[in-house]
């Protein structure tokens, strides 16, 4: 069953199909919310209002216009970016850490190598401006392709080569520099 199918069963009135694409994206929605900054309650929240926000107008959902996912976190970012805001102006930084879950045959030493090197990356990605990090965090981490991008940042496609071009650059030089100070 695809995202169409499903949604189309939702506005059919089977409410229950929704779970279903809950369960489909909720994976990629927390990776998303967790590369922009976001963990454990504040992603929570994020997701549990993306999702709510998703039923509540999936009626008016257009697959003319892009896929369901990239309208899910079309729904999230913004969502972010608003809990991003209100958290600045009440001087609050969120700090966010996502999960590696570890494969069955990787031995400790190899399992604590990545781990260390995701905590690495996540702490670079952290560290690029807003629209870079989550432009890279779309097209590079999510692997959306460009115009899925450019659909759930709301601009040009080459805006979307530019800023991962521009925040891949950033991540070398930060992670460059990160290693030479270890």
């Amino acid at each position: 069953m695809d995202d169409g199918f499903l949604v189309r069963q939702v506005v059919a009135g089977h409410p229950d199909a929704f779970r279903l694409l809950v369960l489909r994206h909720q994976r990629p929605l927390f990776r998303f919310l967790g590369f922009l900054g976001l963990t454990g309650a504040a992603a929570e929240d994020i997701a549990q209002e993306t999702f709510l926000r998703a039923f509540r107008s999936i009626d008016r959902f257009d697959p003319a216009r892009g896929e369901f996912s990239t309208w899910l976190l079309t729904i999230a970012k913004r969502l972010a970016a608003n809990d991003r805001a209100r958290a600045a102006s009440r001087l609050e930084v969120p700090v966010g850490q996502v999960d590696e879950q570890p494969d069955g045959d990787t031995d400790a030493a190899e399992l604590a190598l990545a781990r260390e090197r995701a905590q690495r990356v996540r702490r670079a990605v952290g560290a690029l401006p807003e629209p870079l990090r989550s432009t890279f965090a779309l097209a590079q981490l999510e692997e959306l392709d460009l115009e899925q991008v450019a659909a759930v940042e709301g601009c040009a496609v080459g805006t979307v080569k530019s800023r991962v071009s521009r925040a891949r650059e950033r991540l070398r030089l930060i992670l460059k520099d990160e290693e030479k100070h270890r």
